[in-house]
């Protein structure tokens, strides 16, 4: 702030910056000072003129004119000198406020400086800290972003897989749905072979019936033979309580590579033997087998079935059967003497159990 007042001594009364404004203030009390100093001088100039003695008291007389123009310029002396006085008083009090607001400045300023240094080393502070909160924000971006672009890779992956799986599930969907539609017409056509069964059954038992009674007539040499006895012997566990299958389809391929048990697939009089080698399941014609045990067609693996349509045979029209060693069929005989029906098991090792 500039201060409006001018000094006695055409120095201004204030000026810009708290160490100028001292400077300048002690100046002017200095030249205050000297001016005093010169006053003094002059009145003790004035008191050393005065005559001096102890002679007699009665003072001298001069010329009256001469004490006039002396008198006269006393008072034109003391006049000015209390002029002087006057405004060497209202500089002082000027100095005074001036030195009291220029204390009062000084103080502001270092209260101004200090609170200054405070914000700035808060500012820099905020400043070292808003570059570190960069810096980790950065680095977070950065791991944020790879994360991000191995998660699209991931993605991406996903959804190949995804689309994958989808195309399987249709697929096995669709295989499941013309498995159904097989299940259900060898379902159909075994309600059929059963109907015809039975009625072959009792027209077999018409036949017998009447080849018995023709029998009585003809000589034991001229016993003719039926049909039946060139069909090979199909062993029925069922029809006295029991039922065989092979523990699992892992037990029969594996039976059936070793060469213990032979799956066979009968149409008539036409048979056709299954052979598992490196390229997969195939069916080749053989001879009836003259003694086998039938199995259950839901039971024939699904892979063995396939692999009969290329035979081009309707695999609905087709009875299935096995050959077994002679120990399983005699470990199967011993089990069904011992009781009166129960679930016959072929393992994987050749064992069988009854359950």
């Amino acid at each position: 702030m500039r201060l409006g007042p001018v000094s006695a001594f055409g120095r201004p009364a204030g000026a810009e910056g708290s160490s100028h404004e001292l400077d300048a203030l002690q100046t002017d009390v200095m030249r205050f000072m000297a001016i005093i100093g010169f006053c003094l001088m002059a009145i003790f100039a004035l008191v050393q003129s005065l005559p001096a003695g102890f002679g007699d008291p009665r003072p001298k007389l001069e010329h009256p004119g001469q004490m006039e123009l002396d008198l006269a310029a006393l008072k034109r002396q003391a006049k000015r000198l209390r002029l002087q006085l006057a405004a060497l008083e209202r500089d002082l009090k000027t100095v005074r406020g001036e030195m009291r607001e220029a204390l009062a400045r000084r103080d502001e300023a270092e209260r101004l400086r200090q609170r200054a240094s405070a914000e700035a080393a808060a500012v820099e502070r905020r400043r070292k800290e808003s570059t570190r909160r960069l810096e980790q924000t950065e680095t977070s971006l950065d791991w944020l972003t790879r994360l991000v672009d191995r998660a699209r890779g991931d993605l991406d992956g996903l959804s190949g897989s995804l689309a994958r799986a989808r195309r399987a599930l249709a697929e096995t969907e669709a295989g499941h749905e013309a498995l159904e539609q097989q299940i259900g017409e060898r379902r159909r056509t075994l309600t059929e072979l059963r109907r015809e069964l039975q009625e072959e059954r009792r027209a077999l038992s018409a036949t017998e019936a009447q080849l018995k009674a023709a029998a009585r007539e003809l000589s034991p040499y001229q016993k003719p033979r039926t049909e039946r006895e060139a069909e090979p012997d199909v062993a029925q566990p069922r029809e006295s309580g029991f039922t065989l299958h092979f523990a699992s389809e892992d037990s029969l391929a594996a039976l059936v590579q070793g060469g213990q048990v032979r799956l066979y697939a009968l149409l008539g009089r036409q048979a056709w033997t299954l052979l598992e080698g490196p390229a997969g399941a195939r069916f080749e014609r053989d001879a009836l087998p003259k003694t086998y045990f039938e199995m259950h067609p839901h039971t024939v693996p699904g892979r063995y079935v396939k692999a009969m349509q290329s035979v081009a045979v309707d695999p609905l029209k087709l009875t299935w059967g096995v050959t077994l060693p002679e120990q399983t069929r005699l470990r199967i005989a011993e089990l069904m003497s011992r009781r009166q029906g129960g679930d016959l098991v072929i393992h994987r090792d050749g064992r069988v159990s009854i359950h």
